[in-house]
């Protein structure tokens, strides 16, 4: 192989580890919206992972992509309908920062009534 195309073969191995990654990881969480019981979500958790490592020793870049497809379809076909979403309440408690959220005592209430500072941190 040539250097352009050694270089190429990687940065697209790279990409495709990466999508892998990223699918694991929202087909682990989404896991935990249809697990109604911890020893269920573990059952589950488990199976997934040896899906996932069943098919690590794939090299062939096209056979990778083919994969990553069909796992993606598969994943948006069995997608729970209605996640779970966490409240800022309980990101309060979890010593999380809620994103995207801002500060909560700067917004008003329905009422006009300033709401409570829900970020204590």
């Amino acid at each position: 192989m040539s250097g352009a195309t050694t270089v190429a073969y990687l940065a697209r191995r790279a990409a495709q580890k990466e999508k892998v990654r990223i699918l694991y990881g929202c087909a682990l969480k989404d896991i935990l919206n249809w697990a109604v019981h911890r020893h269920l979500f573990y059952q589950d958790s488990s199976d997934l992972r040896e899906k996932f490592e069943a098919n690590k020793h794939v090299e062939d870049l096209d056979t990778v992509d083919k994969m990553i497809a069909a796992g993606e379809a598969t994943y948006n076909k069995w997608r729970h309908p209605d996640p779970y979403i966490r409240s800022a309440l309980e990101f309060q408690y979890s010593g999380q920062q809620p994103h995207l959220m801002g500060d909560l005592s700067m917004r008003p209430m329905a009422t006009g009534i300033a709401s409570p500072n829900l970020n204590v941190f």
